[in-house]
C-alpha cells in the first residue's frame, strides 16, 4: 500500500469522524433507500430538523452525501454508492469482533 499524503489522511479522518456517529449511520441507511428532504430524514431518523441539518453538514463536508435544491426544499442522496460498501465493511468488522469476544 502506498503512503498517503497528510492532506489525504486528513480527508480520510474526516470520513471516519462522519461515520462515527450512530445517527449519521442511520441517515446513510435511510438514504440508501433513496433521496430524502431534510424534513423527511428528520422524521424517519427521529431527529429534530436543526440536529439533522448539522448531521447532514458533517456528511456533506466529508463527501458522503450530495444535496440538490428544489425551490425551498433541499434533498439529500448518497454521493457515491460505495459509501454503503464502506458501511457494510464496518458492520462486518464489528460483527467479527462481536463473535470473537463472545467466543463463537
Amino acid at each position: 500500500m502506498a503512503l498517503s499524503t497528510e492532506n489525504e489522511r486528513q480527508r480520510f479522518a474526516a470520513i471516519g469522524r462522519a461515520l462515527g456517529d450512530p445517527k449519521r449511520l442511520c441517515v446513510l441507511e435511510t438514504l440508501a433507500r433513496g433521496e430524502r428532504s431534510v424534513s423527511e430524514l428528520s422524521r424517519e431518523v427521529g431527529c429534530q430538523v436543526p440536529n439533522m441539518s448539522q448531521h447532514l453538514a458533517v456528511l456533506r463536508s466529508a463527501g458522503l452525501v450530495d444535496a440538490r435544491r428544489d425551490r425551498s426544499t433541499v434533498y439529500y442522496r448518497l454521493a457515491d454508492p460505495r459509501v454503503l460498501d464502506a458501511y457494510r465493511l464496518i458492520q462486518t468488522i464489528a460483527g467479527s469482533d462481536r463473535e470473537r469476544t463472545s467466543g463463537t
